[in-house]
């Protein structure tokens, strides 16, 4: 473990533990959205429309994944702050375990029942071949996809950072080469783009389990006994996390159900291309808060509650500056990226530059709460953290979604996200003033 965590200047570390995972999920953003003009350019608006509704599958996978491995490492780097190496080794290891079982199960149960699994997702009749296509490819890999990102969390716990962004960056790069090779030139289409990120995604997974494996590895995979309250505790303390993702899954799933209904298929296919730009947005803000996870949990287990707060106020201040630049950039230049996705479609680019302005101004608030969220899992306090995923990721978007497509029509619906977010700016402030207070009195057992 870097044992500089505790100790080197606090500024430095924030560099030094987030421009890593910053780049690392820019560049898999980046992987993102060259996967959605290449479906835009090639397959066209019914790609677009069939991998955002395939979307929500696999950010519940996703969500599992991330739970695994905000959990298990948090737990690890807690025991590390405390200097217990062994039980640190077998957090690890039960997690990336538990992990591998849960993804091959789901693996086999959604190429078997891929078809019933598009309809419940929302598919048209004309849609549900496409969507069949694309998740049965993809969950070829599901276990190294969603494995890759949690051997990618170990190496930052382990104080790695570097390692993790050469690992992502293989993986994205590598990713849009095969994009290129298996959508354009062998003209696979959706299939093409599932065998591209599962092969791309493999390689890294491959990569980042080499550090595994070397004999000086703080942390390595050992022989361990089935641990129900253990699991129990991985999965609640990453919680909060996962409960994120299965909110974005599951926000994905009612957007597309009431733009169906209310726009067609080009509504479904403008979400897309939102989310795609968002992606970049939202890589910014995660990629700083995967970064500073491992300090303040390292700190919280070695009770430096100074340095907690330090980092803490650097990165609410990072945050805010790039929330409202990627506002201002998106209102007046989304248009611009939005044409790369199109094909030339005049009414999705209209309908999609329409949405774009109102929905950026989510950014102002979301990279808030994302820290927000991840702050409370890395001082062990998921219950607080899963509350505010919650209520930004399901609750506030169903009142919002019902209410204001009823009073603004359908710009109702791209205004759901901001007033979701801006809510709950509100209610995290005032969960972060107790935790402030908690932290001055803070006491480890």
């Amino acid at each position: 473990m870097d044992l500089s965590l505790g100790k080197e200047n606090i500024g430095k570390l924030f560099v030094k533990y987030s421009i890593p995972s910053v780049i690392a999920m820019i560049v898999f953003s980046v992987y993102i959205v060259v996967d959605g003009i290449f479906v835009g350019n090639v397959v066209g608006s019914k790609g677009l429309s069939a991998v955002n509704i395939a979307m929500p599958f696999f950010g519940v996978a996703m969500a599992i994944g991330i739970m695994v491995a905000i959990g298990g490492g948090t737990i690890t780097s807690i025991e590390l702050g405390k200097e217990n190496k062994k039980e640190a080794r077998k957090t690890f290891s039960l997690a990336f375990y538990t992990l591998t079982v849960i993804t091959l199960f789901l693996s086999v149960f959604t190429i078997i029942f891929a078809p019933t699994i598009a309809k419940i997702l929302g598919a048209s009749d004309d849609l549900v071949p496409l969507v069949v296509q694309y998740l049965r490819a993809l969950c070829l890999f599901l276990t190294t996809f969603v494995g890759s990102s949690y051997l990618s969390s170990g190496l930052r716990v382990m104080g790695k950072p570097n390692h993790a962004m050469i690992a992502d960056i293989i993986s994205s790069l590598l990713n849009i080469l095969l994009d290129y090779i298996f959508i354009v030139k062998f003209g696979l289409g959706l299939v093409g783009a599932g065998i591209a990120s599962g092969i791309a995604f493999t390689i890294g997974f491959l990569f980042a389990l080499s550090h595994y494996l070397k004999k000086d590895s703080i942390l390595k995979f050992c022989k361990v006994e089935f641990d129900f309250k253990k699991i129990v505790r991985i999965f609640y303390n990453g919680s909060s996390e996962g409960i994120t993702q299965f909110a974005v899954a599951f926000s994905t799933f009612i957007f597309n159900i009431v733009l169906m209904i209310r726009i067609g298929e080009m509504g479904v296919s403008a979400f897309s291309i939102i989310l795609y730009i968002a992606s970049l947005v939202i890589a910014i803000f995660s990629g700083i808060c995967n970064g500073i996870s491992p300090i303040i949990s390292f700190n919280y287990g070695a009770n430096n509650k100074d340095r907690i707060n330090k980092i803490l106020k650097i990165a609410i201040s990072t945050i805010i500056i790039i929330g409202i630049s990627s506002t201002i950039l998106m209102i007046f230049g989304g248009e611009t990226l939005i044409k790369m996705f199109s094909k030339g479609d005049a009414e999705l680019i209209r309908i999609t530059a329409e949405a774009t302005k109102l929905y950026s101004v989510a950014f102002v608030f979301n990279g808030l709460n994302i820290l927000t969220s991840a702050y409370f899992t890395a001082l062990e306090d998921a219950k607080t953290s899963a509350i505010i995923s919650v209520l930004r990721g399901v609750i506030l978007i169903l009142i919002f979604i019902i209410i204001l497509p009823i009073i603004l029509g359908d710009i109702g619906i791209w205004l759901t996200i901001p007033a979701s977010e801006l809510v709950t700016v509100f209610i995290a402030v005032n969960y972060m003033k107790k935790a402030d207070l908690k932290i001055q009195k803070m006491k480890i057992a």
